[in-house]
């Protein structure tokens, strides 16, 4: 039983492997033109996070600039300095986190 639940997943891993490299897997809205080594270096052994996107995208204290305007800022947030990919994804839409515990009517970027 352990050896075909093994096997089961390798296949599946291979599957979307190949998906992912055959271009399955794209980064939408603004990054679509983006190489996958952009943000995934070949020596990463975790998801993008924070620092990762903050090598464009200026600092997080910039960031909270851009978006003082909206109530609340997401990136002035109770919480501090989140990890970008907690809203952000390139591969989906954006989820407010926010969202999770209050109610605010903020439209993200490729919603």
């Amino acid at each position: 039983m352990l050896k075909k639940t093994f096997s089961a997943a390798l296949i599946a891993l291979a599957l979307a492997t190949s998906a992912h490299a055959a271009g399955g897997m794209k980064a939408a809205g603004s990054h679509a033109n983006l190489a996958c080594t952009t943000c995934h270096t070949p020596t990463m052994q975790t998801m993008p996070t924070r620092d990762t996107c903050l090598t464009c995208h200026e600092s997080y204290d910039k960031l909270a600039e851009r978006t003082a305007k909206l109530t609340p800022n997401p990136h002035a947030s109770h919480r501090g300095a989140q990890n970008c990919t907690s809203c952000h994804s390139m591969h989906a839409k954006p989820r407010f986190e926010c969202n999770d515990c209050h109610t605010f009517n903020i439209k993200m970027k490729g919603e």
